[in-house]
């Protein structure tokens, strides 16, 4: 990839490319993003590389309805601006609202729950244990994917989420409507989808502090403005910090190369363990077949 502009930044998964660039105004954005588009282009003209300019499209995210986006060409082809853009099977919609995506994950999770339909029956069919695994396997991972991403969208379409699961338990255990929720969980051992999203969260919160140079190492560690009522994934993972303080009585930092050692980290609650290699080597070498 070429060198890009100042503050525009890029992500290549295979042959999927997102540019994109941060300002405070959009006039700005644009003039660094024709900047970067006019460097691809060339780049791409150089190596001989084919962009489908049909698909790359561009989105102007803004909470105001007075900014129009401006004028973006990749070579002699002007891009045409969309409200919306999915990338790695995630739907971004140009105010961060999530709704179009948690709809597109609920029509599919829906859609697989027809399955488990077909293999439920009162006299017949598969036990708990097996549509348990057809849910796990092919229902919640559309429930989920990305969740660290639109975790901070509204709770009425969070809770769209938690619907669709409560009617997988439904088909599980054979319950009526009228069962409690909670006593479902409990005989089913599924927790519910928010309990989920908040640890992959404070999992993913950890990742990002063990990779010092990566872009939300140092997003995580600023504060958070409260000039928008709007929430972020830092300002969502420092209140389950606050919330969850006790829980965590070690303090948590990237795993350093000993050379000769392994290092095992358990639970914060239990104690941590330094397992020689040498040792563990001597002990299989002992051990008797």
């Amino acid at each position: 990839m070429p060198e890009l502009p100042s503050r525009v930044h890029a992500a290549l998964y295979a042959d999927d490319l997102v540019l994109w660039c941060t300002e405070e105004h959009a006039t700005t954005a644009t003039y660094r993003m024709q900047l970067a588009l006019e460097k691809v282009a060339a780049w791409t003209d150089n190596w001989c590389v084919t962009i489908n300019r049909d698909k790359t499209t561009a989105t102007l995210f803004t909470l105001s309805a007075k900014v129009q986006p401006g004028r973006l060409t990749l070579g002699d082809t002007p891009l045409k601006f969309e409200d919306q853009q999915t990338y790695l099977g995630v739907t971004y919609d140009k105010r961060m609202t999530w709704q179009h995506h948690i709809m597109n994950a609920e029509a599919k999770a829906r859609r697989k729950l027809n399955i488990m339909r077909k293999l439920a029956g009162s006299q017949w069919g598969a036990n708990e244990k097996i549509l348990k695994t057809v849910y796990q396997g092919t229902v919640r991972p559309h429930l989920e994917y990305g969740s660290s991403s639109w975790m901070t969208a509204a709770k009425t379409h969070l809770q769209t989420l938690e619907i669709v699961q409560n009617q997988a338990m439904r088909i599980i255990t054979g319950a009526m409507k009228t069962t409690p929720i909670d006593k479902m969980q409990q005989v089913t051992g599924i927790p519910p989808l928010s309990k989920r999203r908040e640890c992959k969260a404070m999992v993913q919160d950890i990742k990002y502090q063990c990779i010092p140079d990566h872009q939300m190492n140092a997003r995580i560690k600023q504060l958070s403005s409260s000039r928008l009522k709007r929430s972020s994934f830092a300002t969502e993972t420092r209140a389950l910090k606050r919330e969850h303080q006790a829980k965590f009585t070690h303090h948590t930092s990237p795993l350093k190369n000993h050379p000769g050692k392994t290092t095992l980290k358990t639970c914060p609650s239990r104690p941590q363990f330094l397992i020689s290699q040498q040792k563990m080597n001597r002990a299989m070498c002992r051990r008797k077949p």
